[in-house]
């Protein structure tokens, strides 16, 4: 396994020790790409191995050997057929293998086939939230309200303050089998349906904390105009069709998704404008005042 000289396994400082675990799972493997890297935290690449393609990840944590429990918990469950196959970890549980699921990209469709693909969508959602899996992590109502307030900038911290008062109302879900990152970039069209990809985050969570996030992303999405609007409202109702009722109050989910990336947008990608476009669709009557 021979990582390129200025791929970030080599260049950051955080990877590079522990980039050596790749030699374990795949020492035949040739990098063909970085998918995603997030500095001082983790590195997603393309690798082609005697298996075939996979999705190579480091990560600065050792967290790859707990994504590989709960990934094998739902690959055991009634939405096996939904997630990738996991190949392996390396001992010191910081990097990980899984299948490369060949497909097209939901975020990358047409509008036409994005439309029509966001009932599969919600049907697999549902699917993965009735699958029965039980995973060895939770993330609760309270858990988001605590990572909202820690990431609130000068722009939200005001609608932040208020959508937590607001939330504390809330009824506390029961919690399901949750991809707990769910939003288009995270769904896969394959020859048998969708398949979800990323399960990093997996957790049993509310139902809501889901459905919310995928509904404020294609909310983000035509706000800043990567998606037409009337596509990206259709989308929201096929989705939502799909997927059918919820016990969670879904539009407050989707508000405090929405909080969350107008957050991420003022600070992880420093788009102050596209934060206060966000921003925009977060609703008075939601926060209980205007913001």
């Amino acid at each position: 396994m021979h990582w390129p000289i200025d791929h970030p396994a080599n260049t950051d400082k955080a990877l590079r020790t522990w980039a050596v675990g790749a030699q374990e799972l795949c020492p035949e493997a040739s990098v063909l790409t970085v998918l995603r890297h997030l500095p001082g935290r983790r590195v997603a690449s393309l690798v082609e191995t005697s298996r075939g393609r996979g999705v190579l990840k480091v990560f600065a944590s050792p967290r790859a050997r707990g994504n590989l429990r709960r990934i094998n918990s739902l690959r055991r469950s009634s939405a096996g057929h939904l997630v990738p196959e996991p190949w392996g970890v390396d001992d010191a549980g910081h990097v990980s293998l899984v299948e490369f699921v060949v497909g097209q990209v939901f975020d990358c469709l047409n509008d036409d086939d994005f439309v029509a693909t966001a009932e599969l969508a919600g049907l697999a959602l549902r699917q993965l939230h009735e699958s029965g899996a039980m995973l060895d992590r939770t993330w609760t109502l309270d858990d988001e309200l605590r990572l909202l307030v820690s990431r609130a900038t000068a722009t939200t911290h005001r609608c932040v303050d208020l959508a937590v008062a607001r939330a504390a109302h809330l009824a506390r879900d029961p919690l399901v089998s949750a991809h707990r990152d769910c939003h288009p970039r995270q769904l896969v069209t394959v020859a048998s349906g969708v398949c979800w990809i990323d399960l990093d985050d997996a957790a049993m969570a509310p139902s809501g904390l889901d459905v919310g996030n995928m509904v404020a992303h294609l909310r983000r999405d035509a706000v800043l105009g990567r998606r037409s609007a009337g596509a990206s409202e259709r989308a929201i109702i096929a989705f939502r069709s799909g997927y059918g009722d919820t016990a969670s109050d879904v539009d407050s989910w989707e508000q405090l998704s929405l909080l969350r990336l107008a957050g991420l947008a003022d600070t992880r990608h420093r788009r102050p404008t596209d934060a206060r476009q966000i921003l925009s669709l977060v609703e008075p009557a939601a926060m209980g005042r205007r913001c």
